[in-house]
């Protein structure tokens, strides 16, 4: 956690070689110096990278660490300064508290929040619950064996700190480190071990480039190292064995701390009722959060992960362009919407893929019966909780394990799971989209067309903004606002399912026998839907109709587009670049399917095509609804 500690006492003269005390003609590097052109400028890049990435948790998390770095190093800087490990010129420094530079201090928190940033660009991109270790055998080896060797290391770097010995820096570096990593071993060790080539870069990157600053800064004289307490033993010229030993530990330290805290949401954000209180800053939150760190996955039951992980199959399989989008979005939120998006896209396809109109209705009322089940107590539409103190909802699994597929079970699970703090309105305007497919309703004109995507997306939206809000621990101002956000997340909702229809009208018709085509559009609507919807044989319309249809529609979705955008200002303000994204890259396919000369089988945008709207959007669109954040305020 904790800079390149390598001061003396100050006014101190030196007692080393002739060579150390030369003044040197030109200007020398000072310890600010090495703040200003070799830290600081790291730490601005890295913010500029990862900002969009910072949420709540995360300032949480590195203040927290930069807090704890600052207190555990501290006396410990102080003690080996005054046993002469380290030692500077009075000229190189602007100021010592104690024995340590003002500087020195100053590396304490530009260290750990240097590391921290780029441990946030390595280890985000994937649910911390699928690096949980279930294995109770290696659990408890990966656990305890290295706290076994550390607490060994703790003794023998004890024994070997003599002050005036060789050994002395070496030795305080193992009494100083072991014991902190040790303590964060026990809490996360398997999932830092999971995690291994993500925390890897993690550390190894930061370690290079601070040993090469170090490097310079032992060249110019800004510190010594000295050569009485140090082994001489040298990596480069220069450059001593044990300081790179020490930027080595303490960037271990630094990303095993947050990998810490990764395990101790992912645990929480995955097991919903054995820790029911969402993030808040509060005592009651904070110690649950111990909890959580201390407890072994490998006693958990792995049933929510592996249906975590059968929801994320449906997310990848179903739309690549939603997995895409999520990416971005807080590690808990994505989680949640995760759920929420699988669940949705389960039990639209057991209606569509169903011929059989008896089997679909069954399957419909099977899906209602869970809904009424999942709020049947709930005292209105938009009636929620905000834990599950009160326990998981009584649901048929008896029933639902028969009648369910593998897949389908593990996302009703899942939903389940977090379902507390969701309203139940949205889930029956589902329904009724659901209802839509299997009455085998016709969409008529543009307010049909309206209406069936406010029933099957319009709701999502609603959903979305619920897990939105609730996982990143804030809550909208006022009713009116709170209203206004929910308008456009429904309107925005519309316009990307409008989106959907018009790029897949030809799997409409060939898969499922549907054309959500406004008949209105039609020169001859009933030859048309025959085409469509018994035929099943879209192009025989010719690519021209389906082109001129498919232009209709998203002329319709762009004239909600802009506005529905309007409600992302009143959103927390780390999920405003993720939504923007995930609108952007639905609008490309959008302006893939109008840009293409005749109408695409399946227009999409390539993998770094969505990669340039994410990063356009994530890191430029987005500043117009940043700096929004106090129209919201923390629960």
């Amino acid at each position: 956690m904790f800079g390149p500690l390598k001061e003396a006492l100050g006014g101190q003269k030196f007692n080393t070689n002739d060579e150390f005390h030369q003044t040197s003609i030109a200007k020398m590097l000072t310890y600010i110096d090495v703040h200003f052109i070799y830290t600081l400028p790291v730490v601005a890049v890295l913010a500029l990278i990862t900002w969009p990435f910072i949420s709540r948790l995360e300032l949480f998390k590195i203040g927290f660490i930069c807090t704890m770095a600052f207190l555990y190093t501290t006396p410990w800087d102080n003690y080996i300064i005054f046993h002469n490990a380290w030692m500077y010129k009075p000229k190189n420094i602007l100021a010592v508290i104690g024995y340590v530079p003002v500087e020195e201090y100053m590396f304490f928190v530009i260290q750990t929040i240097m590391t921290s940033l780029w441990a946030l660009v390595c280890t985000r991109w994937s649910p911390a619950c699928f690096s949980f270790n279930f294995n109770k055998t290696s659990y408890t080896m990966i656990r305890w064996i290295p706290i076994l060797v550390l607490a060994l290391t703790t003794i023998q770097g004890y024994n070997i700190a003599t002050p005036g010995k060789d050994t002395f820096y070496l030795g305080c570096i193992m009494w100083w480190s072991c014991p902190v990593i040790m303590f964060l071993w026990y809490g996360a060790g398997n999932y830092f071990v999971k995690k291994s080539t993500s925390t890897t870069i993690a550390i190894i990157v930061p370690t290079l480039y601070l040993c090469w600053v170090d490097r310079i800064a032992l060249k110019d004289d800004v510190w010594h190292i000295n050569e009485k307490t140090s082994l001489n033993i040298f990596v480069a010229d220069d450059l001593p064995f044990e300081e790179c030993l020490f930027f080595l530990i303490t960037n271990v330290i630094i990303v095993l701390g947050s990998m810490a805290f990764d395990k101790s949401y992912g645990l929480a954000d995955t097991y919903t009722s054995e820790f029911p209180f969402r993030y808040r800053p509060s005592w009651k939150y904070y110690s649950q959060q111990m909890l959580p760190f201390v407890t072994a996955e490998c006693d958990m039951s792995p049933s929510p992960v592996n249906d975590i992980r059968q929801c994320l199959n449906v997310l990848k399989t179903a739309s690549k362009s939603f997995n895409a989008a999520s990416l971005v979005f807080p590690a808990g939120v994505r989680l949640h919407l995760i759920i929420l998006y699988a669940f949705c896209r389960v039990t639209d396809d057991m209606i569509d893929s169903e011929p059989n109109i008896g089997i679909k209705k069954r399957k419909l009322t099977l899906i209602k019966d869970f809904i009424g089940e999942l709020f049947a107590d709930r005292n209105s539409d938009y009636d929620v909780k905000t834990s599950m103190t009160s326990g998981n909802p009584k649901l048929d699994w008896k029933r639902y394990r028969i009648e369910l597929t593998d897949e389908e079970l593990s996302c009703f699970r899942a939903i389940s799971r977090i379902s507390f703090y969701l309203p139940r309105k949205p889930f029956y305007e589902l329904l009724d989209g659901y209802q839509w497919d299997v009455d085998g309703k016709m969409v008529h004109n543009e307010t049909d067309l309206l209406l069936y995507s406010s029933y099957v997306a319009g709701s999502v939206g609603t959903l979305c903004v619920y897990v939105m809000v609730y996982k990143s621990g804030v809550e909208i101002d006022d009713d009116e606002k709170h209203d206004f956000v929910i308008r456009k997340a429904q309107q925005m909702g519309q316009v990307l399912q409008i989106v959907n229809i018009s790029r897949d009208i030809v799997t409409d018709s060939e898969t499922l026998g549907r054309c959500y085509v406004p008949t209105e559009y039609m020169d001859d609507a009933t030859a048309d839907v025959n085409t469509l919807c018994r035929d099943r044989d879209a192009w025989t319309l010719g690519s021209d109709k389906l082109k001129t249809y498919a232009t209709r529609m998203i002329r319709l979705a762009n004239q909600y587009q802009l506005e529905s955008l309007e409600g992302i200002r009143y959103l927390p303000y780390e999920v405003r670049g993720p939504v923007l994204v995930a609108t952007d890259i639905y609008r490309g396919v959008a302006c893939a399917v109008e840009a293409s000369p005749t109408y695409p089988r399946r227009a999409s945008l390539s993998k770094w095509e969505k990669i340039l709207v994410g990063i356009n959007s994530l890191y430029f669109k987005s500043l117009r609804y940043f700096f929004q954040a106090e129209r919201c305020k923390r629960c």
